[in-house]
């Protein structure tokens, strides 16, 4: 009996699944529309990576030829620099050897009327210079009158201005010195 059932149930179980229609054509037109719209998006998206490439090459294009004109308007400018700097360059070097000249000149003068004055008289003019300024001109003179004019002057004089003289020009004064009152912070001369 139990053959006999079982023989039953196995042929109605076949009888059932042949009996239900399955249509793939459906399944495949389901699948089908979902596969053609999942293609339809990737395009969009394609597209839009596509225009935003575009779009960043142009702005990278437009940003390199700003970038370029402003480096040759600053080569230009630079160039420009250049050329004023060498120019005031070449002016400042005319008119410092014309102010050495100048100076040369004057010295001259100068160091001929000194020559010619009496030793007292010069000694007492270059006395009431400052240091640096009788210096210079003492400098110019001749060893001979330099020391007959030095005679003539006050000893402290004539020291200050033979330190200047043996460190040689440019003669500058030596700076007075300064003192403060520590506690009240005045300035004591």
């Amino acid at each position: 009996m139990l053959r006999i059932l079982f023989v039953v149930f196995v042929s109605l179980n076949f009888t059932f699944a042949y009996d239900i229609p399955v249509d793939c054509t459906q399944i495949f037109e389901a699948r089908k529309a979902e596969i053609l719209k999942e293609v339809e998006r990737i395009d969009e998206e394609r597209q839009a990576l596509e225009a935003f490439r575009a779009s960043t090459q142009a702005a990278y294009e437009s940003s390199m030829a700003k970038l370029s004109k402003k480096e040759a308007d600053i080569n230009a400018t630079m160039r420009v620099v250049d050329q004023k700097r060498r120019e005031i360059d070449e002016r400042v070097a005319q008119n410092e050897e014309i102010l050495k000249e100048l100076r040369t000149m004057t010295t001259d003068k100068v160091s001929e009327s000194y020559a010619k004055m009496k030793d007292q008289s010069a000694a007492d003019v270059l006395s009431q210079m400052s240091r640096a300024q009788a210096a210079t001109i003492m400098y110019a003179l001749e060893p001979k009158k330099i020391s007959t004019v030095m005679a003539k002057m006050e000893p402290k004089v004539a020291s200050e201005i033979t330190i200047l003289l043996t460190k040689g020009p440019p003669f500058v004064d030596e700076p007075k010195d300064v003192k403060f009152d520590a506690p009240a912070g005045n300035l004591l001369e």
